[in-house]
């Protein structure tokens, strides 16, 4: 297990605003400055700044199982990296299709909408009985709900 408490929360969440604004710095300035690498940069701090909202929301009690991250957070993080190259490495060229599209298109319908709705579903189908809500946790609370109603 790894434990994200409040001290490393408040960092991660510190440098998800550094990315967010290094990804504005290279999105003008490699536009401006025609500097492909840096527009490629931006784009790999945006695949960052989703795994650290990723990283976020698979804390359960401040604690978060390694094969949570490595499954969705790592994974979607890769997805999105992997789009990312295909879609800014053949743009502009005319490359042969792939399934009626554009291999730019290609990797980023593939990669970084159905891996990333993947790994959202199932990740939150393999992990959820087990570290987010487990049935003994679920049947408390409708007792709870229960007691409540009785007071009404």
């Amino acid at each position: 297990m790894i434990t994200i408490g409040d001290q490393k929360r408040d960092v991660i969440v510190v440098i998800m605003a550094l990315l967010w604004a290094f990804v504005l710095y290279a999105a003008w300035s490699g536009a401006v400055n025609k500097n492909s690498g840096l527009i490629l940069c931006g784009f790999f701090a945006s695949a960052l700044i989703v795994g650290a909202f990723y990283l976020l929301g698979a804390v359960t009690n401040e604690k978060m199982p390694v094969s949570v991250l490595v499954y969705p957070v790592i994974f979607n993080v890769v997805c999105w990296v992997i789009a990312f190259v295909m879609a800014y490495q053949t743009r502009g060229q005319k490359l042969d299709f792939i399934l009626g599209m554009h291999p730019g298109m290609f990797g980023a319908i593939v990669f970084f909408w159905i891996g990333s709705m993947v790994a959202a579903a199932v990740g939150l189908l393999v992990w959820f009985d087990k570290h987010i809500l487990p049935p003994d946790k679920w049947a408390e609370f409708e007792n709870e709900v229960t007691q409540q109603e009785k007071l009404h």
